[in-house]
């Protein structure tokens, strides 16, 4: 009876193993994208479609092979497995992109996302099976389970509602433009006409480009137009539809001498 729990949770430990790769691979992704972008626009895209091959990926190449194998070799080693599944990794997204899109430079533009989430779900399984400690825990502690296995979920949260509430300058930057453009909202009605410019520019870091010019955006649910002059707020208008309020750009504004 102990042996077929100990293997349903080595069995479970696959799909949670995928789903941790997803994250942390997203996760890598957004840090990569600020540090050579200046902002992370385009994770929301990424998160989105890697969800989606990961779970084709998981119900067709990984549950069937996880099931046959004999996890007592030495191929589960994590310097060994996690070798393989950065290669399986790269296979198994070249076939359902390369299938599904029949674009070569699609494959190409992302196989270095489909090997590191095949690094990471090598690593994260080859440790969780080798685990015992952790495996007798949760045999013996059902709601531990289920805190345990829902801890990819609260990774998620974590970095996509938690972090961003409490510190949304600071992760600004790290955002899928979704989010960015929630904080954007929350932000600019905390100003007005007069305000130094530069705090506004500092709670929202890449967002706007210089101290003085003009800006209007439009995003769900929100709308603004801005100008700045001499690095102060000149004009701040927003609501949630340009409908709501004068949306016109005065173009001679900005071009008042500085005091």
């Amino acid at each position: 009876m102990k042996t077929q729990k100990i293997n349903r949770v080595k069995q479970t430990f696959g799909f949670l193993s995928t789903t941790i790769a997803w994250i942390l691979m997203n996760l890598l992704h957004s840090v990569h994208l600020v540090w050579s972008d200046g902002k992370a626009g385009e994770s929301g895209v990424i998160i989105f479609w890697s969800g989606l091959f990961i779970t084709i990926a998981w119900a067709f190449f990984i549950i069937f092979p996880l099931s046959k194998l004999d996890h007592s070799r030495q191929i589960f080693k994590p310097q060994i497995f996690s070798f393989i599944t950065s290669l399986y990794g790269a296979l198994t997204y070249s076939i359902i992109v390369g299938g599904l899109f029949r674009s070569i430079d699609l494959v190409v533009a992302y196989i270095p996302l489909a090997l590191l989430t095949g690094l990471i779900f090598g690593i994260s399984y080859s440790l969780l099976i080798r685990a015992d400690k952790l495996i007798d825990l949760l045999i013996r502690r059902p709601f531990g389970k289920i805190i345990f296995f829902l801890s990819p979920a609260i990774l998620l949260f974590f970095f996509l509602w938690f972090l961003p509430t409490i510190a949304p300058s600071l992760f600004f930057r790290y955002m899928p433009d979704q989010i960015r453009n929630k904080i954007v909202a929350r932000t600019i009605p905390k100003y007005k006409v007069g305000d130094d410019f530069e705090t506004l520019k500092n709670s929202l870091p890449g967002y706007f480009d210089n101290g003085n010019g003009n800006m209007s955006a439009t995003m769900p649910n929100f709308a603004f137009v801005l100008q700045v002059n001499c690095d102060k707020i000149i004009r701040l208008e927003y609501g949630k539809y340009l409908s709501d309020f004068d949306n016109t750009i005065y173009g001679k504004l900005q071009d008042k001498p500085c005091p």
